[in-house]
């Protein structure tokens, strides 16, 4: 099977460890650029797009992966790549979704590790994943405004504005001088993503609904007033649910 063709019953498959390991090495390779997201970033910058308000479509966030300018996109070597890379990342994307929906409290962020000159000692490193993550935040940030506008959000955001954001005053740098602290605040973002997600859960269930309730409205045919009610009462429509001041 020619891997250009995207089966969508294919893409609620998830990775296996072979195929992060290969969208891994993709990312760092020479036909991509310096610009594009490491498998850390591009794992913060899917969640942001998952756990938001709105439904975001791939080809409004794809572009971001591989860089901010055009001039970023991958050297494909064949239409076939290129609709495999894609469908792994789509594939990514949909994993992180099923796992917050199953349960947000297990979400497992792909952070990195970091040493600090020959110490032997490693830290939990979420400098790049809070930066993909801020990045796609920052791609539909009006869409976040009530969040920001919560005091309590404000509190879940910080971590992620502290280890992401490449714009800190100098008391917000502070707070990440040492890897001990930036540790601290990496184990500090999975609770951080799993309280955005019950946030903005309320609006996203809303939102599904307005739009099962509209697609409903569109491809149900029109009741007549003298047809039957379809409510099943065996009256005619105009005088059961027809009726203004009818209620069932």
């Amino acid at each position: 099977m020619s891997k250009s063709k995207l089966n969508p019953a294919d893409l609620a498959t998830p990775l296996s460890e072979k195929e992060f390991d290969e969208l891994d090495e993709f990312l760092i390779s020479e036909v991509t650029s310096e610009e594009t997201l490491t498998i850390e970033g591009l794992d913060g910058y899917l969640t942001a797009m998952a756990i938001g308000p709105t439904t975001v479509p791939p080809s409004y966030w794809l572009p971001g992966v591989w860089g901010p300018s055009e001039d970023d996109a991958p050297a494909f070597e064949t239409m076939d790549q290129a609709q495999h890379i894609l469908g792994l990342i789509l594939r990514n994307m949909n994993g992180i979704i099923t796992t917050l929906e199953d349960d947000p409290d297990e979400f497992e962020p792909v952070f990195g590790f970091s040493r600090v000159d020959d110490s032997e000692r490693e830290y939990i490193d979420g400098e790049a994943w809070a930066f993909g993550f801020m990045q796609g935040l920052a791609l539909v940030r009006a869409d976040w405004q009530a969040l920001f506008d919560s005091e309590q959000g404000q509190a879940w955001l910080s971590p992620l504005h502290l280890m992401g954001s490449e714009d800190l005053t100098p008391e917000e740098l502070a707070l990440i001088d040492t890897p001990e602290q930036r540790e601290a605040l990496t184990k500090q973002i999975p609770a951080s993503i799993a309280a955005i997600y019950r946030f903005w859960l309320p609006h996203r269930q809303a939102v599904h609904e307005r739009k099962l309730a509209s697609a409903m409205q569109r491809t149900e045919p029109k009741v007549g007033r003298n047809d039957p009610c379809p409510c099943g009462s065996g009256k005619k429509f105009k005088k059961c649910c027809g009726a203004a001041d009818t209620l069932h």
